[in-house]
Parts: structure tokens; C-alpha cells; sequence
């Protein structure tokens, strides 16, 4: 009865909560709230699940397995974070709306991980997604702006998603997760699967919301953004992509395909960013290029998947967390008062994300390589010296760019000391997560990958000078050049228009750097690098 008790309250406390925080704002609110869904993922047994037949068309929540892992370490991000929204002062974050916004989103991100019915699943991904465009919206133009295209790449997805779901409920006539596999999956069903979750994993073509949310919104929303809401993807994957049916090796082969071109798309996209967050905007689309282009694998190779989905659960496991707790570490940077320790340790988890030996970078690696056998070795081997860049790269612009005139920590108020130490707290989790310490052993041949690649980095530094980005590289990239392109009515005669509101026109101009831009004989340079090295490391093509 317990379990069931606290079953029920993992998405329920931070609705109740979100309703206090509506009548009187305060910074308990927010940190209660994912307290019961840590205490849920400790101590409610695996397997335990609630059934409320009166709601709705019957509510079925469990926790599994993979439920269990997603919750933890969701549950860890959330709790960290709403510390550091107690503890802001800036008035659009201290807003009510924000906190009734970010008490919805965690609790539709809780709703997804143990719903066990297609209802429930998607009122907790609508839920997720929608508040999650309130969390992004600051006092600027280019917030407002990414918002919006988050908004729309949002609403398309769930729409796909409705589509998909409504399907498998036909199909399999039931509403249960667990009898959606009984019979066949159309064809149509698993395609809108893929863009309906594509769209949350940033697949290539679905991604542009992704770098301009990341670089233009608040970072501490981005850090639960980047985080457990973005592995909701995956879990969706997971949970409704048929795994053992004939006939995958297609969409499978599709998948890997696609993720091979995210992983590349956003290792050269990172390389050409100077703004931290924009940098790990575009590793995070590197990163889930990986993710997808293995879970592709799984579907093309179903008697190697649980192996290959069980690794893979616990690569996001660690991608969730140094993710949300480098965030979180540019949030403190950026802040008025911030310790002098804080890009030590920030140096530390993005060398943990290269694949630091000792780490749970590549304890999880090291996973998916055994996972996987010959087959991806080489691939793996390209997506870990490409990771090792971004991170380098990153690390040198935080450096770059970082605040220095606060020498000293200079916390004030409960919030704040608890925030910083909780961000502490999280450091080492983050470093080995979901590896015990040093699981990982020392491998020669990562370290080995983490100086080759900041020989390239130092080398690309020579032979490119900065500059002014063109449009086409900069966060969002596609989404500038789109939004460029104005189709002339049709039919009409000679408009007069006035110069001064001309819409813009593209031009090849704002596609190709001039004078005092990046140079092209390195940016081509780099650009051909990895195309070469992408095509010797992937032999699966």
C-alpha cells in the first residue's frame, strides 16, 4: 500500500505544489517537488505499479526497470536545479509564473517515466513540452524568438506523436503500453515515432530549435532542458518502438543513417562556435546523433539489442547528468557572485565527457563498445575523438570568456550556500554517473584520443582567425537561412514597396564569409577533415 502511495505521488506532489506555488510563491515549492520522486526511485520496489480505472479511460502507472533509472537520475537534475531557481533573484525567473511553469514541466517529466498507458504518457510529454517554452522566455528579443521556434517544433512533435499513439491504440486495441506490441506495427506508426521523438532528440532537420533555445534562454532552464526532458526522447523510443518485429532493418539502417549525420553535423557546428552554450548546444546534437544512429543499430540487429539498449540507457544516464551540471556551472559563472573554483571543476566533467580515464565517460563507452563488438569499433572510436574536441573546445572558450573580477565566493542567503553546495554535491555523480568510481579502469588509448584531439584543436586555431560567423553557422544555422528566403506572391503586378521595410532577401553574401571573417582555406580545411575522417570510421555504410 505504501509503494502504490508513493507510486501515485511522484507526478501528483508537483501538481499540488505548482498550485500552492500559484496562491504564494515561495522557494520551497520548488525544491519539495522532486523529492518524491527520488524517495519513489530509492524505495519503491521495481515492478510496482497503481491502477486508477475511474480516471480518465483507466490511469496504469508503473515503475520498471528502465523507468527506475530514468527516474533517479531525473529526479537528481530537478532536485539541483530548482535549488538554483529558489535561489535567483533575477525578477523573470522569480516570476509565478516561472515556478508554477517549472513545477508542470517536472511533473509531466515524471508522468512520462512511469506512465504504463498511452494516455498518461502523452498528457505528461504535452505537459512537459509546453511549460517547458514558458521556462525559456527572458526579457530579450532573441529568447522571445527561440521560444517561439522551440513552440512550433514542439507542437509539430506532439502532434506527429498524438497520430503515432492513436495508431498503435487501433492497432493493438488497448490503451497499455505493455499490449501496443502484441501485433504488427504499421509502418506509418513507427515513421511518426521517429519525428514525434526525433524532434525531442534533435535528429538532423529537426534541431534548429535546439542551438537557439540553448543560446539564447535562461542557462538554468536550460540545464533541465538539455537534461531529463531532451532523454524523454529516448525513453519514448524505448517504450513504443517495437524492438523484435520483422522487417526494422530499414528503419533501423534510416535511423543510423540519420544519426551518424547529427553526429557530424553537430561536431563541426560545435567546432564553429565561440559562445560556451552554443558549443554545447551542438554537442548535445552530436551526442543524441550518437544515441540514435545505436538505438538504429538495435532495431537493424534485434538479437544484439538488449545488450546494445541496456549500454545505451546508461550513456544517457551520464550525458544527462554532466550535461545539466555544466549548465549549471555556466549559470554560476555568469552570475554576480560565484566562487573561483567553479571552471576547475567544470573542466573536470567536460574531460569526463571526453572520456577522461577513470571516468563514467568511458566506463559508458567502454559499454557500448563491448555492446556492440567489431561492428561499431571504428564509429565509436570517431564519436570519441569528436567528442574530445567539442569539450576541449569548450573548455578553452569558457575560459576565454569567463567572468574574473569575482575572485572570491561571495554566496548570500540560505538558497544560494545550498545551491553552490548542492552543485558540489553533484560534481563527482556527474564525473562517474552511473558508474561506481573509477569502473572505468585507465585506458591508455582514450588519453591518447583526448591529446590528439587538442593537437587538431590547437592546430585549427592556427589556421582559423575569428570573426563574424556567417549565418549559415551560427546557432540555429538552417533556421537563418530559412527565415532569409521571402517567396513573392504570386499573380502580383509591381507591388510598391517601401525600401525601408523590405523584408530580407537571401543573398550568397550572408552565406559566405568576407573580409575579416573566418578564413576559408581553414574553415574548409576543417569542414573536409571530418568528412574524411567521418568516412573511414564508419565502414557500417
Amino acid at each position: 500500500m505504501m509503494s502504490k502511495l508513493m507510486l501515485t505521488m511522484i507526478p501528483l506532489l508537483p501538481l499540488l505544489l505548482a498550485m500552492g506555488y500559484a496562491w504564494r510563491p515561495a522557494g520551497a515549492w520548488l525544491v519539495a517537488a522532486p523529492t518524491a520522486a527520488l524517495a519513489g526511485a530509492l524505495w519503491v520496489p521495481v515492478d510496482s505499479a497503481v491502477s486508477l480505472p475511474w480516471l480518465l479511460l483507466g490511469v496504469h502507472w508503473q515503475l520498471d526497470p528502465v523507468g527506475q533509472t530514468f527516474l533517479l537520475f531525473s529526479a537528481l537534475a530537478w532536485l539541483i536545479v530548482s535549488l538554483f531557481v529558489a535561489a535567483d533573484s533575477r525578477s523573470y525567473i522569480r516570476a509565478r509564473h516561472y515556478g508554477v511553469l517549472f513545477l508542470s514541466a517536472l511533473a509531466g517529466n515524471l508522468l512520462l517515466i512511469v506512465a504504463a498507458d498511452l494516455i498518461s504518457f502523452y498528457i505528461g510529454f504535452a505537459m512537459m513540452g509546453l511549460s517547458a517554452y514558458g521556462l525559456l522566455l527572458k526579457p530579450s528579443q532573441r529568447a522571445r524568438r527561440a521560444a517561439r521556434v522551440y513552440l512550433g517544433f514542439t507542437l509539430a512533435g506532439e502532434l506527429a506523436l498524438f497520430l503515432a499513439l492513436l495508431l498503435l491504440a487501433l492497432n493493438a486495441d488497448s490503451l497499455l503500453i505493455a499490449d501496443l506490441h502484441a501485433s504488427a506495427v504499421p509502418d506509418l506508426a513507427i515513421g511518426l515515432l521517429l519525428i514525434g521523438f526525433g524532434i525531442k532528440v534533435a535528429l538532423p532537420g529537426l534541431h534548429p530549435w535546439l542551438p537557439l533555445a540553448y543560446s539564447s534562454a535562461p542557462l538554468i532552464s536550460v540545464a533541465v532542458l538539455s537534461g531529463p526532458m531532451m532523454k524523454a526522447g529516448l525513453l519514448g523510443w524505448l517504450r513504443f518502438m517495437p524492438r523484435d518485429q520483422p522487417g526494422l532493418g530499414a528503419w533501423g539502417e534510416l535511423l543510423i543513417a540519420l544519426g551518424f549525420g547529427g553526429l557530424l553535423l553537430g561536431t563541426i557546428l560545435a567546432l564553429l562556435q565561440r559562445r560556451p552554450s552554443a558549443i554545447l548546444a551542438y554537442s548535445s546534437v552530436a551526442k543524441m546523433g550518437l544515441i540514435s544512429l545505436l538505438f538504429g543499430y538495435a532495431l537493424a540487429n534485434p538479437q544484439a539489442a538488449p545488450q546494445v539498449l541496456g549500454a545505451l540507457v546508461l550513456f544517457a544516464m551520464h550525458h544527462l547528468m554532466t550535461k545539466t551540471a555544466l549548465f549549471i556551472g555556466l549559470h554560476q559563472l555568469q552570475a554576480e557572485n560565484t566562487g573561483r573554483w567553479t571552471y576547475p571543476g567544470m573542466v573536470l566533467l567536460a574531460l569526463g565527457m571526453a572520456g577522461l580515464p577513470l571516468g563514467g565517460g568511458l566506463a559508458a563507452k567502454t559499454a557500448l563498445g563491448q555492446a556492440t563488438g567489431a561492428d561499431l569499433a571504428n564509429l565509436l572510436l570517431f564519436a570519441g575523438f569528436a567528442g574530445a574536441l567539442m569539450m576541449l573546445h569548450f573548455v578553452y572558450r569558457v575560459h576565454q570568456e569567463r567572468i574574473t573580477r569575482n575572485t572570491q565566493a561571495k554566496t548570500t542567503g540560505h538558497w544560494q550556500m545550498a545551491a553552490h553546495g548542492a552543485w558540489w554535491a553533484l560534481l563527482p555523480l556527474a564525473f562517474w554517473a552511473p558508474f561506481a568510481p573509477i569502473a572505468g579502469g585507465f585506458d591508455f588509448k582514450a588519453l591518447l584520443i583526448i591529446l590528439a584531439a587538442g593537437a587538431l584543436l590547437w592546430l585549427s586555431h592556427r589556421l582559423i582567425q575569428p570573426g563574424e560567423l556567417p549565418r549559415l553557422f551560427r546557432p540555429g544555422d538552417v533556421y537563418h537561412l530559412l527565415y532569409r528566403i521571402r517567396l513573392r506572391p504570386p499573380l502580383q503586378l509591381a507591388p510598391r514597396v517601401n525600401a525601408s521595410v523590405r523584408p530580407p532577401v537571401l543573398k550568397l553574401s550572408s552565406l559566405v564569409p568576407g573580409e575579416g571573417s573566418l578564413l576559408l582555406p581553414g574553415l574548409a580545411w576543417l569542414i573536409v577533415t571530418f568528412l574524411l575522417l567521418g568516412v573511414m570510421f564508419a565502414p557500417i555504410f
